[in-house]
């Protein structure tokens, strides 16, 4: 027998490996291996068993990893084949997540348990004779960590014991959840509204064979979650399991909580804040079918789950699930879409500001639409109000704070109820400027300015990491008039505690939750009520229901639309709405306030009224006259490294490829320097690629991947299908 290996990593192609024949009956495509390479030993995945290989001498596999993961039905290996080819990228590098090294380097944790023997305590001293007489009648299995607590045995009495066969010793198991698995459940049904009766039926009838995803277009605080839920448990009823995808990880604790609350201790959990012990157990939890429901954010859709017979997709527009730093650029959304093809699954996406595309694909009848129009539990949206900062800084005031907003605080505050404010910018201060020379500092790398922080008084970059300390005088005049320019995060939280020095505040953003469990921590926190203001970035403005809260603010609505791209209204309305969402959950009217210093805007104009469909109604006519996506495909091809003339040059060939392949059904905008020209030290220029159809796409982009095998030492070149991000 004879394996075909792919490898995590930049090794492209199908490497093929004898297969010993203790492996024989085991080995079965999707298990990983680790195999020798050149002079390492290195993990890789199974792709196909063959009986013969044209190498006449193969080297063995050395290990195999059976109890992690099999694909009987190889519908998963028909996944991500069809992801390697889609998103241009090695077939191995799809299993990255799979065969991360500190995951199937791991065994599994164990510890010592103890049971009571029972036996003659005659040869023992008198102070040992009085434990073993503390432990009469107990039946059960004793930790160490309960032998200390209850009994107040050292570490020196358990041996004693143990020696003289009062205890014995064994080992089990452990399994290691990560934190947002660690609560109480109850088991408290929630009654479903018609509204939501009828999407769980429509749902329903389509579990015997799936002919088109669905789309829950639902208002927030519809109570799409209620609807999951109950889909999920008709889906276990029926001896299948469950996929739900979240975008942030904010958002898993909220979200196994419910799920656990109402189907009972059959999830795993999957992100990336987990340690690799955590993965490593629930991925093995997974595999052997102990746990049913998979969720967690996007790298949860390539969970190795056999028999998947529902995958949710919630907030499916999020831009978080396109993953556009690594190989492979995937959209999870998409992926989840062809996954329930692929595992004649049902495929739900859900969103109350869906994305374009897939809104467009509902009304077009490629998706089939279910409609939430009204609020769970009799709550009423929240009124919004719109501020103008350009009158506000008429009026002298030049806070971040305006006027009327601080007021609606301080009575929310009075009121006993909660507010969450929105300001989408970590750091203290944008930029750090000398007001004597004009000089600005920006990242020695990149062509970002450098943010200032205020902890330890550190510039830094977002881009590549780069830090360095904020100057006390400038280093081209040696002026010492530097100001601190614009508001980040830190910076407000500091302004708020000075206006409401009484306020519990708490930030949340990607500093603040850093550390493992921190954003657990920190919802924790509020959702008890130990906290009054929740200050965060876009993590907080997605599907969080907190029913103290009667007040969102937005501190600068009109960050999102400086971007050069054609989809920033549309986020920046997504990101309003959301946010939007939060307040007047149940018993209060809630009321939400957006700063903005573009009032007219039509993606801010439309949040007062929560229209999204005028707000659709108004952008897809520009959209079909440029012919962007939903009505056209697009990919972006970025070329990069420290040479610049050589980055240009390869650019500008490509470009020629692309226009070539491409004929008139193509559109090649580009080459050009992209807008974020440098990032880490290379120069970077960019062609943005619109197609008609996926096909075509495909077809133009494989002439430019045949060219990126040819660049120069030095140059890399990236193929990005169905981008998201612009910069």
């Amino acid at each position: 027998m004879v394996a075909r290996v792919a490898f995590p990593m930049a090794i492209p192609g199908l490497y093929d490996y004898h297969v010993p024949r203790h492996l024989e009956k085991v080995l079965v495509p999707g298990t990983p291996v680790r195999v020798p390479l050149r002079t390492r030993r290195v993990w890789g995945v199974v792709v196909a068993i063959v009986p013969r290989s044209k190498i006449r001498e193969l080297k063995d596999i050395l290990d195999a990893r059976t109890s992690h993961w099999t694909d009987k039905s190889r519908s998963l290996i028909k996944l991500y084949e069809w992801m390697a080819a889609y998103y241009h990228c090695g077939l191995g590098r799809v299993f990255r997540p799979l065969v991360r090294k500190g995951v199937v380097d791991l065994g599994a944790k164990k510890e010592a348990v103890y049971t009571v023997a029972g036996v003659d305590t005659g040869s023992l001293s008198p102070r040992q004779r009085e434990s073993a007489a503390r432990l009469a009648g107990e039946t059960g299995v004793l930790t160490k960590q309960q032998l200390a607590g209850r009994f107040g045995f050292s570490d020196h009495m358990i041996r004693a014991l143990t020696n003289a066969g009062v205890l014995t010793r064994t080992c089990r198991k452990v399994l290691r959840e990560p934190d947002e698995l660690r609560h109480e459940t109850s088991d408290e049904r929630v009654r479903l509204t018609d509204e939501q009766e009828d999407a769980v039926r429509r749902i329903r009838r389509s579990f015997g064979g799936p002919s088109k995803p669905f789309l829950v277009y639902g208002i927030t605080g519809s109570g799409k979650t209620h609807v999951y839920i109950e889909i999920a448990r008709t889906c276990l009823e029926q001896g299948r399991c469950v996929i739900i995808l979240v975008p942030e990880i904010s958002l898993t604790p909220q979200t196994i909580r419910r799920f656990r609350d109402a189907l009972g201790n059959t999830i795993a959990v999957v992100h990336s804040r987990m340690s690799d012990g955590e993965r490593r157990d629930s991925l093995e939890e997974i595999v052997s079918g102990r746990k049913k429901v998979a969720i967690g954010v996007r790298s949860a859709v390539l969970a190795p789950m056999e028999n998947v017979g529902l995958i949710v997709v919630d907030e499916e527009h999020d831009q978080s699930y396109k993953q556009g730093d690594l190989e492979p650029r995937y959209n999870a959304r998409d992926v989840a879409v062809m996954r329930g093809h692929f595992q004649n699954a049902v495929v739900v996406l859900g969103s109350a500001t869906p994305s374009f595309e897939s809104f467009h694909n509902a009304l077009s009848g490629k998706y089939e639409m279910i409609r939430l129009a009204r609020r769970f539990g009799e709550a009423s949206l929240p009124r919004v109000e719109l501020v103008d900062m350009n009158q506000e800084h008429r009026r002298g005031n030049w806070t971040f704070l305006s006027t009327y907003l601080r007021e609606r605080i301080g009575d929310t505050l009075a009121g006993d109820r909660q507010v969450i404010l929105l300001l989408n910018r970590r750091g203290f201060s944008v930029s750090l400027i000398c007001k004597n020379c004009g000089h600005t500092y920006t990242c020695p790398n990149c062509s970002v300015h450098l943010v200032y922080h205020r902890a330890g008084a550190i510039l830094r970059c977002h881009q590549c990491g780069h830090s360095q300390h904020a100057p006390d005088t400038c280093p081209r005049c040696r002026g010492d008039q530097i100001k601190y320019a614009g508001t980040g995060i830190q910076k407000a939280e500091e302004h708020l505690r000075e206006v409401f020095p009484a306020a519990r505040i708490l930030r949340m953003d990607q500093d603040t939750t850093r550390g493992k469990g921190k954003h657990v921590s920190i919802l924790g926190t509020f959702a008890d009520r130990k906290a009054d203001i929740l200050l965060g970035t876009q993590m907080v403005a997605k599907g969080l229901d907190f029913p103290g809260v009667q007040l969102v603010g937005v501190l600068q609505a009109d960050i999102g639309l400086h971007f050069p791209d054609f989809r920033a209204s549309e986020r920046t309305f997504q990101l309003l709405a959301q946010v939007a969402g939060r307040a007047g959950r149940k018993d209060s009217l809630g009321e939400v306030v957006v700063q903005t210093y573009m009032p007219e805007e039509p993606g801010i104009q439309a949040t007062r009224s929560h229209d999204y469909e005028g707000f659709f109604a108004h952008e897809i006519d520009a959209r079909k006259g440029l012919q962007y996506p939903p009505f056209s495909r697009l990919g972006r091809v970025i070329v990069q490294g420290e040479s610049e003339r050589a980055v240009k040059s390869l650019a500008e060939k490509l470009a020629r490829a692309l226009r070539k392949a491409g004929g008139d059904g193509v559109t090649v905008l580009g080459p050009s320097p992209a807008v974020l020209a440098r990032v880490k030290r290379a120069y970077r220029h960019a062609c943005l690629v619109k197609a008609g159809s996926p096909r075509m796409l495909q077809a133009v982009l494989d002439a430019v991947r045949q060219g990126a095998s040819k660049a120069p030492p030095g140059v890399k070149v990236t193929i990005d299908v169905d981008p998201l991000d612009m910069l």
